[in-house]
């Protein structure tokens, strides 16, 4: 249809970036915390593969506390982050991300 059709160049979502996304999870409710996590991964990927895993591993996030929340991509040499949370109230907010 175009003669001088152009790619479009796609921009790779970094470890950092995802870092700085996360870290501002705060106040958010439980119900919706997992579906907020996800949101967050948008565009990151590890050779391919965009497949969350590690939350069944998350404990029941009802109860007031601190917890560690580990979650990566589906791949064995994927990075894994590791979430420290904090609830208060049903409410979750992200302390830390490494």
């Amino acid at each position: 249809m175009y003669e001088n059709e152009q790619k479009i160049k796609v921009f790779r979502v970094t470890v950092k970036k995802i870092l700085e996304r996360l870290s501002v999870l705060k106040d958010c409710d439980v119900s919706n915390f997992k579906d907020l996590v996800i949101e967050q991964f948008d565009g990151y990927d590890y050779e391919g593969e965009e497949e969350l895993i590690g939350f069944d591993l998350w404990p029941n996030l009802n109860n007031d506390g601190s917890y560690q929340l580990n979650i990566k991509i589906d791949h064995q040499h994927a990075y894994e982050f590791t979430l420290f949370v904090e609830v208060n109230n049903q409410k979750v907010t992200i302390k830390n991300v490494l």
